[in-house]
């Protein structure tokens, strides 16, 4: 097949949405596919680059300020990224996408959608996560510009697809995990640093964002009664770095705050002792299934809205939602079960071969097929003769 990728970021790594793109193109590409990405970029990754949408300089440098840019949907380099494509996919809800879902339809190219991005994603970096009135806008918003002109959807989770029937989507949503990839595996005897030989390693990977709660891991680890022997270590980019390192300040072993690539983050999960993600919203939690991959035991939270704890093995390994101090007792916990922690090493990393990105890309060709022999360029989601009931399609169910 040819199939085309259409999102705002590709060549990033500053959040999951670009590295999720880029794994399932590589993963494409392995299985023979002829793959185009369509996405911001000067041309010298992609022929079908665009421009950046530009708002005036104080409303694109705070949204260039959150690691994010928005793609200028010209029809020219739309066209040439569409036609001939077997299939298009599209990774968000904005202006690239859902002008490019509209040229589809127009040049008769099947396409489908992604959901990686929840309104409270955005919502939360404003300080309005838990505005109800403001959130629901965005899940309509999200729904009458691109989802409903699609009749199948991707969803990296069980949780985002209920989140998507909760909120009336009408579509077939297909569950697939983003997949890892199989440099994650565990290196047995695998040594710490020099630096922290003597020190019990917590690490967190992910944005420096409001959503991804940082603070509650400094707050757990002040917490624990081990706070002396534990060292912090905080991979990631983002807008409230310079904050967090201050916050940080009050524990007794200053955390290493630093940006990984692959092999660092390979290593860094076999040295570590824990992976804590502690985030309120995460529509799958790329870096936890990293980590597990890779035998690193996760604490993970509860929160409704975070897919993550999907990844977990133990009653122990997910804490209270927003509870530093129950995040604390388990980290104690684990700490004094050593035995215990070494133990499930091994079942965390069984536990994620179900989420291998080989795996992923089987499901993703299957939802494409789908997408294709239903194929209508005519449907909106509004004609009652062309209605089609919600179905999660979940291929992990019979795990």
């Amino acid at each position: 097949m040819i199939i085309t990728l259409v999102t705002d970021q590709f060549y990033q790594n500053n959040h999951g949405t670009s590295v999720s793109g880029q794994r399932v193109y590589n993963g494409l590409v392995a299985l023979g596919h002829t793959v185009r990405v369509l996405t911001i970029d000067n041309g010298q990754n992609t022929e079908y680059a665009v421009k950046e949408r530009y708002f005036g300089k104080f409303a694109t440098g705070i949204i260039n300020s959150q690691g994010f840019q928005f793609g200028k949907p010209e029809r020219v380099t739309l066209e040439k990224a569409i036609k001939g494509s077997d299939i298009v996919h599209v990774y968000l809800p904005f202006k690239l996408e859902y002008k490019t879902i509209e040229l589809c339809k127009e040049l008769n190219v099947p396409c489908t959608a992604a959901f990686h991005l929840a309104p409270e994603n955005i919502t939360s970096t404003i300080y309005l996560g838990k505005s109800k009135l403001v959130n629901e806008v965005l899940w309509k918003d999200f729904y009458k510009r691109t989802y409903r002109h699609v009749k199948h959807i991707h969803t990296p989770s069980l949780m985002i697809a209920n989140q998507l029937v909760k909120h009336k989507y009408k579509a077939n949503l297909h569950v697939i995990s983003n997949g890892y990839n199989s440099v994650f595996m565990p290196e047995p005897n695998h040594k710490k640093p020099k630096e922290c030989s003597d020190k019990f390693v917590i690490c967190f990977v992910g944005r420096f964002s409001r959503e991804k709660r940082h603070d509650l891991i400094l707050k757990a680890v002040n917490e624990s009664k081990y706070k002396d022997k534990i060292q912090l270590v905080f991979a990631g980019k983002g807008p409230l770095l310079n904050k967090i390192m201050k916050q940080a300040k009050k524990l007794p072993n200053y955390p290493v705050f630093t940006f990984l690539n692959q092999e660092q983050l390979v290593d860094l999960y076999n040295y570590a002792d824990l992976y804590i993600h502690p985030a309120d919203i995460e529509v799958e939690g790329m870096s936890c299934l990293e980590a597990i991959a890779c035998g690193c035991v996760p604490i993970v939270s509860n929160s409704e809205k975070s897919a993550t704890s999907q990844f977990t093995t133990h009653e122990n390994s997910v804490f209270e939602h927003g509870n530093y101090k129950d995040l604390a007792q388990k980290i104690d916990w684990w700490i004094e079960h050593e035995e215990e922690r070494l133990k499930q090493k091994d079942i965390v990393t069984h536990h994620a071969n179900k989420f291998t990105l080989d795996r992923s890309m089987q499901y993703y060709v299957q939802m494409f097929e789908a997408a294709i022999a239903d194929w209508d360029k005519d449907y909106n989601g509004k004609d009652k003769n062309k209605a089609i009931e919600t179905k999660i399609i979940n291929p992990y169910s019979a795990d």
